[in-house]
């Protein structure tokens, strides 16, 4: 079984089986959200689709209809679906998963993003980060992933850090890094 094949039918088993699913269609993002326990309601819907919508116009994207899914999981999901597509046995903050479209689709399919409630909130207090901020910045590092950004090389990593600090400044956050003369 091929990896494209293992991805789709795990992650529709694992839409077909949450407990919670919101769909936004906001100007041209239909963000799907899904939620592993209804105790997981920060940060909202309409946050999520405001740092989104606010990432994808940052980089002036093709003016087209766009679709995303953010699935908020626990320790065990991610570690799982982090052990089978990344090798690793842990949880993890974030997982990226790119949409690769084999024919045309009438709506560009971003892909998943599949983020660690429990992660993000350790990760927010022993960096001493607000955890909203925190949210703000896995989604847009997420999201990145999904539009092809990376941070495999130190040149990759700098590029994709300076995109993420203009990023969560536009959004009124403070970036989650050291910031120099060259990011402002």
């Amino acid at each position: 079984m091929s990896l494209d094949t293992l991805l789709f039918n795990l992650l529709s088993a694992l839409m077909k089986n949450m407990k919670k699913q919101n769909n936004l269609a906001l100007k041209s993002l239909y963000l799907h959200v899904q939620r592993e326990s209804a105790h997981i309601q920060k940060p909202s819907d309409e946050e999520l689709t405001h740092w989104a919508m606010t990432t994808i116009s940052f980089l002036k994207t093709p003016n087209t209809k766009q679709e995303l899914t953010i699935r908020i999981v626990n320790k065990a999901e991610s570690a799982r679906l982090n052990k089978v597509f990344s090798g690793k046995n842990y949880a993890t903050n974030v997982l990226a998963f790119p949409f690769c479209a084999i024919t045309p689709r009438p709506m560009a399919i971003l892909g998943d993003l599949l983020i660690c409630a429990p992660i993000i909130r350790e990760e927010a207090k022993a960096e001493g980060k607000e955890i909203t901020a925190h949210w703000a910045h896995i989604l847009v590092h997420g999201l990145l992933h999904l539009l092809g950004f990376d941070h495999k090389t130190d040149s990759e990593a700098k590029d994709m850090e300076s995109l993420e600090a203009k990023i969560m400044l536009k959004l009124e956050f403070p970036s989650p890094f050291e910031l120099t003369s060259e990011l402002v």
